[in-house]
């Protein structure tokens, strides 16, 4: 009977240590402590993770049509396009030109910028994985042709130069298709 009475007071005990605990007059923090240096493997914030458009946003799911799906801008360069990713050359603008809003997985999707100026194409996936392209055999037109998965993938049309601008055609196909199916944009 003792040992019993023993393990009921202990347990009073621990309980009644457990809720005072909880109870103290200082406010828990509010923020977490501020380190002098970020960890050796702490990845660098993403200017881009959350931004806006250009020129808004291009909805898409499997079977689309009209296919390719054409939308048009002028590309800017405002800044170099190494800020995506280190092998990535030319400019862009700080802000992407569109979204590609998937709402189903797509199985090598082809993404084609067409200008009368040499531009290149620079597409980040919900991944972040980053794909370049300059110039396809035979043509100045870049094109990106990949898996996208659902989520949105962020496209930049740039140009090779900075301060430079060109207008453009960026298509969007889940067929195999020639750059002549999307129509020059009108001359700079």
């Amino acid at each position: 009977m003792a040992s019993s009475t023993y393990r009921a007071s202990t347990s009073a005990a621990v309980v009644l240590l457990v809720v005072l605990a909880g109870c103290t007059d200082e406010e828990a923090p509010v923020e977490p402590p501020k380190f002098s240096h970020a960890p050796e493997d702490a990845k660098r914030a993403d200017p881009y993770e959350h931004s806006t458009s250009r020129f808004g946003a291009v909805p898409l799911h499997a079977g689309f049509s009209p296919d390719p799906r054409v939308v048009g801008g002028t590309a800017v360069g405002e800044v170099t396009a190494q800020l995506i990713h280190r092998k990535c050359k030319g400019w862009i603008s700080e802000t992407p030109d569109y979204l590609l809003d998937a709402d189903t997985a797509f199985f090598q999707l082809h993404v084609l910028g067409r200008s009368r100026s040499d531009v290149l194409l620079v597409v980040r996936k919900p991944d972040g994985t980053v794909l370049c392209n300059d110039n396809r055999r035979g043509t100045k037109d870049p094109m990106i042709r990949s898996d996208f998965p659902i989520g949105t993938t962020q496209v930049w049309i740039g140009v090779r130069e900075e301060g430079v601008t060109a207008n453009y055609r960026l298509g969007f196909s889940e067929v195999k298709w020639k750059s002549s199916s999307i129509p020059l944009p009108e001359a700079n």
